[in-house]
Formats: C-alpha cells, structure tokens, sequence
C-alpha cells in the first residue's frame, strides 16, 4: 500500500512538470538587505559612546585582579531628545564718547545695534513663530493641539496668541512676499489651476473656496500661491490672472472658459478617470469603456517614456506618435457615441471628451505642456489635509493669512527647502528692513 502511494505521487510530479509550458520566464530577484541599510542609516547620526565596565574588576572564583583584555560594540540605538525652550536676554550695551561731549552741550551717546523682533512686546520670537506655523500649515496640527504641545514644554501661551501670530506676521511680512511672488508668477508661459472649498464661519454662504495657481514643473522658478475667495465664479479667475496670455492647465470649469487671452489646457487624466468609473465590473477586454481607459492610458505610458527629454524633442515625437493616437482617439468616441446612452457613466465620457475636443488637443502645442493638471490636484491635497484638521477659519482675513502662509511653505518645498527655516530666516530678516517693496523683497525670494 505504502509503495503504491508513492508511486502515485511520483507519477503525478511528473505529469506536473509535462504540463508545463516551455515559454514561461523564471523571475529571480534579489532580497535587499536590511542589514546594510539600517548601518547606512545608523551612520548619518552622530556617535556618542557608553561604556560598560565591572565595577568590582576580581575574579568570583579566585578573587585576583581581572585584565581588560578589548571591548566592542555589542548594539547601535538612537536616542530621541525633546526639544527644549530657552531664553535670550538681548543686552545693548551704550558708549560715551568722552571727546565730543566736553566740547558740545549734551553727551555724545553710541549705542550698539539690537536686531528687531518680528512682533513687539510679544512672546513670539522669530523661532517660535517659525516653528508653529510650520506645525500648524505643514504638520497639520491645529491650534488647539499645539496649546497643550506648547503647555507640555513648560510655555503657557493660548490658542488666541498662536492665531494672532499668523496673522500679525501676515500682514507685516508674508502679505508683500505673496504680492512679489503672484507678479512673478503671472510672467510664467505655463500656468496650473485648481480650485476646492472651504469653510469660513463669519460667511454668509455655506462654502467659500480656495484657489490654487501654480507654474510648471520645467519652470525654474517654481511657485505655488493660493488664493482664497469667497466665490467660484469666472471673475474670481479674471481678478487673479488679469489679461494672462500663457497656457493655463486647467479642468473645464467654466470659469476658465471666461479668460480672454490664455490658452486652455484640458487635463487628460479627467477623461481617463471618466472611463475608467465608466468600466464595469469584470468587464472583457471588449467593453467600450476599458477600451476607452486603455486608450488614454497609452497616451500615458508614452509621455512617461518622454519624460527626460527636451521640450523641443517632446514637441517633435508628440507630432509624431501622440497625435495620431488622439486624432484615433476621437474618431473612436463618435463612432461609439451613436450607439451608447447618453445619459450613461461611459455617454457622458464620451461626451465630456467630445465636447472638449480642442482644449484636449491644446497639449501638442508646446513641448512644455504635460497631459494632466495633476500638478495642481497635489498642491490641492496640501490644503485638503490641513482642513481636515483645522475644518475653518473664524474670519475671512484668517482665511487669507493661511492662504498666503501655505504659498510661501509650498513654494519653498519646490526649490527644496526646509519651509521651517525658511520662516525663520523671514522672520528674523525682514523687520530690520525699512521698506518692503519689491526691490527689497527681492533678495528674500527662493
């Protein structure tokens, strides 16, 4: 019985190894290991030695002096320390100039040269300013958390001061960068734009809305501003982009459609998303609405192929490769739409893309241009977070304070700054100077 069994799996190996087709590929990979990385990582850090010894160095047994014979390291950790509040006792110290005050009526009195703070009579020094707004706007905690962070470290200070902080240094500091910072951008050939809501206890309406303008990932002078308003109309993006000229990344909200001068880019992703929620579960390869999906999903794969090129290279396989595949494109959505609902997930996808045809196109103009507006969804997402957490803003002017501390935040990430030393050293620059116009402003921009 025993030999009969045996036999029955050997045969049965052998009939799975006959089934097996010849073409299939052997995956090897190769385990990373952790090891190296986590010494790699443990390296970065500075070293701090602890030492063990034998506080009674004889031997148990026959109670002779012991000899060191060598030590190792026997384990690596990283010690966490808390961060700490100080004081600075500023100190100016005055001199007499003994000369000159015997020989005119009033001593001649020199004093040294006190650096200003941000906010007078204030607890908020630049640091600490600096440090909470970066909690607050990059961290996403709000202000009634921080309170008790702050109370935990030793500094009774309420939510009222951490607010007014912001605001205060806003309107003295932030406010003339973010009006330096909006010129600039309106210069920029291609633009993004986004919008979300918002709520704002004091108004009137149930929501108000952020708007996000941002320049292209090729500009060098990479900016993200946002604009708070209490409206979503198309004069909210004629009052912030003026008679701009350049190309404009955008979804087809119709308050886009009222500039008069910019060329709209329609983003490539909203149609493949349309198609894509258009898909029906355990759809073939034969239904309409992947067919769709898979078509701008192409359109993808090949821009990420040209991602490394040049804008003019760009430019040239686009007019080669991308658009006939869009030209195909569209052909396909008017053959389709003759025999699907209109009313359906995947006629309205298809009339959505039909309906936008040439905004869609607008991407082969320029090797600059990208096929979504991506771009300005994650700059949304920035904001979105912190809603979550802050869920409003008492007043309009708070809601603008964080609009303009957020464009100065994501701004400096762009250029790969720390956001947090980069208020700081706003904070501690900008109070010393005697006008903040551009011409000044100017050597503190990223």
């Amino acid at each position: 019985m025993v030999k009969q069994v045996c036999l029955m799996k050997k045969n049965r190996k052998q009939m799975t190894m006959e089934t097996i087709p010849d073409d299939i590929k052997t995956v090897t990979y190769q385990r990373h290991t952790h090891k190296r990385q986590r010494a790699k990582l443990l390296a970065a850090f500075p070293a701090e030695e602890v030492h063990h010894e034998l506080t009674d160095r004889s031997c148990p047994d026959c109670h002779h002096k012991l000899t060191e014979i060598g030590s190792y390291t026997i384990r690596q950790e990283l010690l966490f320390i808390p961060a700490q509040i100080k004081r600075l006792d500023h100190i100016q110290h005055a001199y007499k100039c003994q000369y000159c005050s015997q020989r005119n009526l009033s001593d001649k009195i020199i004093k040294a040269e006190v650096p200003k703070a941000p906010l007078n009579h204030s607890l908020g020094s630049a640091s600490l300013v600096a440090h909470a707004l970066y909690q607050k706007y990059e961290m996403k905690v709000p202000d009634y958390r921080q309170e008790s962070y702050w109370r935990k470290m030793g500094l009774e200070i309420s939510r009222q001061h951490l607010n007014n902080w912001g605001l205060k240094c806003t309107e003295y500091y932030f406010k003339p960068m973010y009006d330096l910072l909006k010129s600039k951008l309106l210069t920029q050939p291609v633009l993004h734009a986004e919008e979300t809501y918002y709520t704002v206890l004091e108004s009137e309406t149930a929501k108000t809305y952020y708007w996000v303008f941002l320049s292209s990932k090729h500009d060098k002078q990479g900016i993200t501003l946002y604009h708070h308003d209490p409206h979503r109309s198309g004069q909210v993006a004629l009052d912030f982009l003026g008679k701009y000229n350049g190309y404009l990344h955008c979804d087809m909200w119709q308050a886009y459609q009222q500039l008069p001068n910019a060329t709209l880019v329609g983003c490539w992703a909203h149609v493949r998303r349309k198609f894509f929620e258009a898909v029906p579960q355990n759809a073939s390869d034969k239904s309409c609405a992947k067919q769709g999906w898979q078509r701008c999903t192409q359109m993808f794969r090949l821009e990420k192929e040209w991602e490394k090129l040049t804008n003019e290279e760009r430019y040239r396989v686009r007019q080669e490769r991308l658009k006939p595949l869009m030209k195909e494109f569209f052909t396909w959505c008017r053959e389709q739409e003759v025999s699907v609902l209109p009313g359906s997930k995947l006629g309205r996808a298809i009339n959505y893309a039909l309906k936008h045809q040439e905004t869609f196109e607008h991407v082969l103009l320029d090797g600059r241009l990208e096929l979504s507006n991506n771009k300005a969804e994650r700059a949304v997402k920035s904001l979105v977070m912190g809603r979550k957490n802050w869920l409003f803003s008492q007043s309009f002017t708070g809601a603008q304070t964080s609009g303009a501390i957020l464009s100065l935040i994501e701004t400096a990430k762009r250029h790969g700054l720390d956001p947090e030393k980069y208020l700081n050293y706003l904070l501690q620059k900008l109070p010393n100077e005697e006008f903040l116009n551009s011409t000044t402003l100017e050597a503190y921009l990223l």
